[in-house]
């Protein structure tokens, strides 16, 4: 409760200093983004090393995905857990990075390359700091080594496919492409989120921080590459004509 507290008195402030002019709405938004996505990133957190809160509805969860599984949700939920894999979004991020390298589109392909690296590092000290244990094994339909929160699946999906997003929707696409891909984009990150609890590898609030963590990531990047991008020098101004 405190930390939403915060959250609220962080919005409560930002939505002053918009209006008084000191904050323009686009950076607002960013700020209660982030104010939001942290606490609720820490509030999870916390919730899963106490083994209290959020955390108490896990079993529950769990209990009632397993009866409702069938042949054909196992196989599309296997295919795409595959896709959401951090070694599959990683090759995404690769390939992505390299294409607008070769266009010479240096900021995006840095904001890219941050946000996929800065979700693994994220999911890669999480896991052992925390270090909870993952759903019993006969709940279990692939097989899993490492620690359980948060989901990395999860986190990169939304961290990548988020920041790839983000590049369409500031591209010069129709609206239509834009609402298309936005869509797709959504509905993959949930899938990817929701096929880890069905499998079993996973519970709830394992997959509800890496939504919240690749999320709030994303945003981080997101602003950074928006500064760059703003603090770029536009090239050297035409010379103007000699008069006559």
């Amino acid at each position: 409760m405190a930390l939403l507290a915060l959250a609220l008195l962080a919005a409560l402030v930002t939505a002053v200093l918009v209006r008084r002019g000191t904050l323009r709405w686009a950076g607002a938004c960013a700020l209660v983004a982030v104010a939001t996505l942290s606490a609720g990133a820490i509030e999870l957190t916390r919730d899963v090393v106490t083994d209290n809160g959020a955390a108490r509805f896990d079993p529950t969860a769990l209990n009632w995905v397993v009866p409702h599984r069938r042949g054909w949700l196992t196989a599309l939920a296997t295919t795409v857990t595959d896709l959401g894999a951090t070694t599959t979004m990683g090759a995404v991020a690769i390939a992505s990075c390299a294409w607008l390298a070769w266009r010479r589109r240096w900021a995006e392909s840095a904001f890219v390359a941050s946000a996929a690296v800065g979700a693994a590092v994220i999911g890669s000290v999480l896991k052992p700091a925390v270090g909870r244990d993952r759903p019993p094994p006969l709940d279990r339909l692939v097989a899993v080594a490492h620690p359980s929160f948060p989901s990395g699946h999860t986190l990169g999906a939304t961290a990548v496919v988020g920041a790839l997003t983000v590049l369409v929707l500031l591209s010069p696409a129709r609206r239509a492409v834009k609402l298309t891909v936005s869509t797709a984009a959504a509905i993959f990150v949930v899938a990817v989120g929701l096929s880890r609890l069905y499998l079993g590898v996973h519970w709830f609030t394992d997959v509800l921080a890496g939504w919240c963590l690749g999320a709030l990531w994303l945003i981080v990047c997101l602003i950074g590459y928006r500064i760059a991008t703003r603090a770029r020098p536009s090239g050297p101004a035409s010379p103007r004509p000699a008069r006559r």
